[in-house]
C-alpha cells in the first residue's frame, strides 16, 4: 500500500543532463576522473551518488534545462539560487548568478572532511567550525572547475557555519549521551531525544541520532565493518545512506513515529508487505537533513486503513517476523539495534567486491533498470535464554523453534546494496523474500 502522492516516477531526461555536467567537469579537472575511477575500485561506489551539488553559471539555457527537468528553486539568495528535484533522488543544483565564494563545478559529500584529507594527503583549509552544521573544503581546481569536499549535520546551508565553543560541546556532548543511553527503555529514550532537541534544535539532533545508530548497528555487523572500512579507505564514511531501517514491536510504534517527529521527520508513503508476510512499514524523511527511516511493524490487513503510525496498536496472540525480531532480540531503537542501513552503490560490483572477501549477497528482491536492491547474508546474533523462555511461556514460539534459537541463535542484521538509476526515490516491496527466509525469521524489508 503507498500513498497517490508518492507515486515515485523515473527521471531519465533529467539524469542525463547532470551526468552531461558531470562529463564536463571531469574533461577540465583530473582530479575529478581520476577520483571516479578510485571510489569504484576501493569502494564500489559511484562518483554520482557522492555529489551534494554542483555548481553552474547562471543562463537563460541553465534555466529553461532545470525548468525542462523538474527542478524547483529551494533556495534564493542575491549571489545565487537552489535548484533540487522534488521527485526525484538527485544531487542539487546551485545556479551561481554572479562571480562569488562559490566556484563553478562540484561538491562531495563526505561524513568527515579532515578524514578525506588525511586519506588523500592533502593539506587544504576547511571551512567552517569542527562538527559545525555545514563545512566544505576546496580539494582541486583545474580550468575554473572547482572539486570540493563538504560536510553536513542537518542543514541545508550553502555557506560555511562557523560556532561557538558552547555549541561544538553541546554537540558532542549530545554524541556521548547517545552513545551511552540505557536500552531498555523506551520513555527514557523519548525524554533525552526531547532534551536533545531543546539544545540542539531538531535537525541537529536528529543528525546526531543517526549516526549513532549507525555506529551501534556497525559494532554488531561485520558486513557492515568490512564495507566501511573500504569506504574509510577513501574518506568517505557512511556520506552515501540511502535510508535506515528500524523495526518495532507493536507496543512502541507509535511512541518510535513520535520519536521521529520530534526530530523533524515527516510521514511519507506507506507500504503493506501483504497478509501472508502480515507486516508494514511507515516511511519517514527530514528533508533538511536529507535522513529517511523505514519504521516496520506487524500489521494485519483490517489496520490498513488507520493510521496506524498515530493510532496506538494492541497487542495480538500471534507473532509475524517483525515481531518475532523484536521479541528475540529488542526493538531497533532499543537493545537490538538498526536491521539494516542502505546505502547507494555500484550493485553488480560491491556483489563482486563484496564476495572476494567473504562477505556474500542474498538473492535480489529488485532488480530492474532503475533500482536494485539486495541484502548480504544475515548476520546471526545470540538470544538471550531468558527472552526464549518467555516467547514459549507465552506460546508464542514452539518447543522446536526455542531449541533452534538456543542452538543456532537468530537472524539479527543486514547491510543493503542498493542502486538507484534515473533518480526513482521509491522502494519496491519484497513479500516472496519475506516467504523464502521465513523459517530462518529474517524479517526482510526494505
Amino acid at each position: 500500500m503507498s500513498s497517490r502522492a508518492f507515486d515515485w516516477q523515473c527521471q531519465p531526461e533529467a539524469e542525463k543532463w547532470l551526468y552531461r555536467l558531470l562529463e564536463e567537469f571531469k574533461e577540465k579537472n583530473r582530479t575529478i576522473a581520476q577520483l571516479e575511477s578510485e571510489l569504484l575500485r576501493k569502494s564500489s561506489t559511484r562518483l554520482f551518488d557522492w555529489i551534494d551539488h554542483f555548481t553552474v553559471k547562471a543562463s537563460a539555457s541553465v534555466e529553461r534545462e532545470l525548468e525542462h527537468h523538474g527542478f524547483e528553486p529551494e533556495v534564493i539568495m542575491p549571489a545565487y539560487r537552489l535548484f533540487s528535484h522534488p521527485g526525484a533522488k538527485f544531487p542539487s543544483v546551485l545556479v551561481r548568478e554572479q562571480a562569488s565564494r562559490h566556484p563553478l563545478g562540484l561538491a562531495l559529500k563526505v561524513e568527515s572532511v579532515a578524514d578525506f584529507l588525511m586519506v588523500h594527503r592533502l593539506s587544504r583549509i576547511i571551512e567552517g567550525s569542527p562538527f559545525s552544521p555545514y563545512r566544505r573544503c576546496l580539494i582541486a581546481q583545474e580550468s575554473d572547475v572547482a572539486l570540493l569536499c563538504v560536510e553536513r549535520r542537518g542543514s541545508r546551508s550553502l555557506d560555511p557555519i562557523f560556532q561557538t565553543h558552547k555549541e561544538i560541546g553541546d554537540y558532542l556532548e549530545a554524541l556521548e549521551r547517545l552513545q551511552t543511553r540505557p536500552r531498555d527503555s523506551m520513555s527514557q529514550t523519548l525524554q533525552l531525544i526531547e532534551e536533545l532537541v531543546v539544545t540542539l534544535g531538531k535537525n541537529s539532533a536528529a543528525w546526531a541520532l543517526l549516526e549513532v545508530e549507525r555506529k551501534y548497528w556497525q559494532s554488531r555487523n561485520s558486513a557492515a565493518q568490512a564495507q566501511k572500512d573500504r569506504q574509510d579507505s577513501m574518506g568517505m564514511g557512511w556520506a552515501n545512506h540511502d535510508h535506515h531501517t528500524f523495526c518495532s514491536s507493536r507496543t512502541h510504534f507509535v511512541q518510535l513515529v513520535r520519536l521521529f517527529e520530534t526530530l523533524g521527520f515527516h510521514c511519507r508513503e506507506r507500504y503493506y508487505a501483504g497478509e501472508k508476510a502480515g507486516w508494514g512499514a511507515q516511511i519517514m524523511e527530514n528533508p533538511v537533513c536529507g535522513l529517511v527511516v523505514f519504521l516496520d511493524v506487524d500489521l494485519a490487513s483490517n489496520e490498513l486503513e488507520i493510521d496506524f503510525a498515530h493510532h496506538p496498536l494492541s497487542e495480538r496472540p500471534i507473532l509475524g517476523t517483525v515481531g518475532l525480531w523484536c521479541a528475540l532480540h529488542g526493538d531497533s531503537i532499543l537493545e537490538a539495534g538498526m536491521h539494516h542501513l542502505e546505502a547507494q552503490f555500484d550493485f553488480d560490483r560491491l556483489t563482486s567486491d563484496l564476495s572476494s572477501i567473504n562477505v556474500e549477497m542474498m538473492d535480489p528482491f529488485s532488480h530492474f533498470s532503475y533500482l536494485k536492491q539486495a541484502f548480504t547474508k544475515a548476520e546471526i546474533w545470540p538470544v538471550d535464554p531468558k527472552r526464549i523462555a518467555t516467547l514459549l511461556q507465552q506460546g508464542l514460539i514452539t518447543h522446536a523453534q526455542a531449541d533452534q534459537f538456543l542452538q543456532q541463535g537468530a537472524v539479527g542484521s543486514h547491510l543493503e546494496n542498493l542502486q538507484r538509476n534515473e533518480g526513482y526515490k521509491g522502494f519496491r516491496r519484497c513479500e516472496r523474500y519475506y516467504q523464502k527466509n521465513r523459517s530462518a525469521h529474517s524479517t526482510i524489508v526494505d
